[in-house]
């Protein structure tokens, strides 16, 4: 990176992607995080598996999940749609807690 790009961080989805470890998920955050620039939808273990639970999407990997789902869901949404599947997403894990279960059965 420091070669590179000057010791700065690159402002591209692709040039994110070419470090080493950095693969969409964490592109698409930093994209938004750090240029303000939604680009795409940040896709981790939670948003796949929650996505997939409420029927949105039937994908097999997150990447997958996060092409579906920004074709589904209109761009203004992109933002707000990964910290609110998360936040599902953790608190489905409780044992005690199964909401998408509940939800979807009514």
């Amino acid at each position: 990176c420091r070669d590179q790009h000057g010791g700065r961080i690159p402002d591209t989805l692709e040039g994110l992607m070419a470090l080493p470890g950095v693969g969409p998920k964490m592109a698409h955050l930093v994209m938004h995080a750090a240029f303000n620039q939604q680009r795409g939808i940040c896709v981790d273990t939670h948003v796949h598996r929650i996505a997939n639970q409420l029927g949105w999407v039937k994908t097999q990997t997150a990447e997958g999940t996060r092409v579906a789902l920004e074709s589904l869901l209109p761009k203004r949404e992109w933002k707000t749609i990964n910290a609110l599947l998360v936040g599902l997403g953790q608190m489905q894990q409780q044992a005690s807690c199964q909401l998408v279960d509940r939800c979807v059965r009514g």
